[in-house]
C-alpha cells in the first residue's frame, strides 16, 4: 500500500529546528505536513521522539527519495545537503522555501546556495534587502514565529520553567548565557568570570544545539564550575527567555532573538571574530557591537559592575527599540500566521515577484 504524502515537507537535519517550526505546524495542522528526517542518527531520534509525543508524522529523507516522491513545497533552513550531486531540496520538493533560522553569521546565511530557493521567509527588512545581493529568490517578511507565544502570553514573563523549579533562587535575578559553538564560542574565555556571578545571580547556561556532539570538551569546561544550571539538550529557549533578567551571548543568531523579545543583552567578544569563515566585517552579529554593551576577555571581571549599572541599561532600552525596527517586521505575536499565509499563497507570491 502506497504512503499518502501531504503537500508540505519540513526538512529537519537538527532536532533544535523542532521548536523553531512548531508554532507554524500548530496552525497548519498535523495532516498538512510531514517532518523529513535527515542528519545524524542522534538528531533523527531526538526529532522523532518529540514529533511522536505531539502526533506529528515523520519520514526519513531516504524513504521519500526511494519512493520517487516530491512534495509540493519543501521547507528547510539551509541548502547544504546533496543527493546525487544536486541539492537534496531539489529532489524532495517542487517548490523550495527557506525558512530563516537566525540573523548573524552573514557569510553562512547569505551564501550562494540561497539561489536554490524559490521563496525565502525572512525576519524583517534588513534580511530581505541583504538577500537580494546573493540570489534572485522572492522574499517575504514574516517576523520570528518561534517567539509568538512570548507576546501572546505576557502573564508568563518572569515565570520559572518547570524543569528549573527548586533550582533557581527566587531572591536572585537570573542571567541566561547562550554561547554559540566552535571558534566563535565564548565558553573557554569567559566561563570562570561567568561562574563567579553565581554568588549574586542565578546563572543558566544553554549550549549551542550542536555542541553536545561536536565539541564535548566545551561541556567538560562548563562542568568545572558551579553554574546554577547547564542545559546541553534540545530545550525551548522561550521558557528560558521568560525567566531571564539579562541575556548574555556572543555570535550567531541568539543575540537577535534577545533583541526581538526586547530583553537586556550583553555580548562577550572573541578575538578576530570578523575574520571568521561564517561572519565577516559586515555580519550583523559583529556590527551589533557598535550599539549593544559588549566586553573583551581581558575585562571579563568587570561583568558585575556592568550588570549593576542601571543607567547603562536604561540607555540600552532605546537602542534596542531602534535595532528592532531595523531587523524585524512588526508582526510580534502573529509571525506564524504570516509564515502560513506565505506557504498557502506561494504561487501568488512568486508571480508577484
Amino acid at each position: 500500500m502506497s504512503r499518502h504524502y501531504p503537500p508540505i515537507g519540513f526538512f529537519l537535519h537538527a532536532a533544535e529546528l523542532f521548536n523553531h517550526y512548531q508554532p507554524v505546524w500548530r496552525l497548519l495542522g498535523a495532516d498538512a505536513f510531514d517532518i523529513i528526517l535527515h542528519g545524524t542518527d542522534h538528531e533523527r531520534l531526538e526529532t522523532l521522539t518529540m514529533a511522536t509525543d505531539v502526533g506529528y508524522r515523520c519520514v526519513e529523507s531516504e524513504t521519500v527519495i526511494e519512493a520517487g516522491h516530491r512534495y509540493d513545497i519543501v521547507v528547510s533552513n539551509l541548502s547544504m545537503y546533496e543527493h546525487l550531486e544536486q541539492p537534496i531540496i531539489h529532489v524532495l520538493g517542487h517548490r523550495r522555501v527557506r525558512f530563516m533560522y537566525a540573523l548573524g553569521k552573514a557569510k553562512h546565511n547569505f551564501a550562494d546556495w540561497n539561489r536554490h530557493y524559490d521563496l525565502i521567509l525572512c525576519f524583517g527588512p534588513w534580511q530581505a534587502e541583504r538577500m537580494k545581493q546573493c540570489c534572485n529568490a522572492v522574499t517575504f517578511q514574516m517576523g520570528y514565529p518561534r517567539y509568538d507565544a512570548y507576546f501572546r502570553h505576557p502573564e508568563l514573563i518572569g515565570s520559572c520553567p518547570p524543569s528549573l523549579e527548586g533550582v533557581l533562587d527566587p531572591t536572585k535575578k537570573t542571567l541566561l548565557w547562550l554561547p554559540t559553538w566552535m571558534e566563535l564560542s565564548s565558553v573557554t574565555r569567559f566561563a570562570d568570570a561567568m561562574a563567579a556571578l553565581c554568588t549574586g545571580y542565578n546563572v543558566i547556561v544553554k549550549t549551542h544545539p550542536l555542541s553536545h556532539e561536536a565539541e564535548p570538551h566545551v561541556l567538560e569546561v562548563l562542568g568545572q564550575y558551579p553554574f546554577t544550571a547547564v542545559i546541553t539538550t534540545v530545550y525551548d529557549n522561550l521558557a528560558l527567555f521568560r525567566c531571564a533578567d539579562f541575556v548574555i551571548g556572543d555570535y550567531g543568531g541568539t543575540p537577535f532573538g534577545v533583541l526581538y523579545l526586547d530583553k537586556p543583552l550583553l555580548l562577550l567578544n572573541v578575538p578576530a571574530a570578523a575574520e571568521d569563515a561564517l561572519t565577516g566585517e559586515g555580519s550583523p552579529d559583529v556590527l551589533l557591537r557598535q550599539d549593544i554593551v559588549n566586553i573583551d576577555q581581558a575585562q571579563r571581571w568587570d561583568l558585575p559592575a556592568l550588570l549593576a549599572d542601571d543607567a547603562l541599561w536604561l540607555g540600552q532600552a532605546s537602542v534596542r527599540q531602534r535595532l528592532r525596527q531595523k531587523y524585524f517586521v512588526n508582526s510580534y505575536g502573529f509571525s506564524a500566521e504570516m509564515a502560513v499565509m506565505a506557504l498557502c499563497n506561494i504561487e501568488t507570491l512568486l508571480k508577484q515577484g
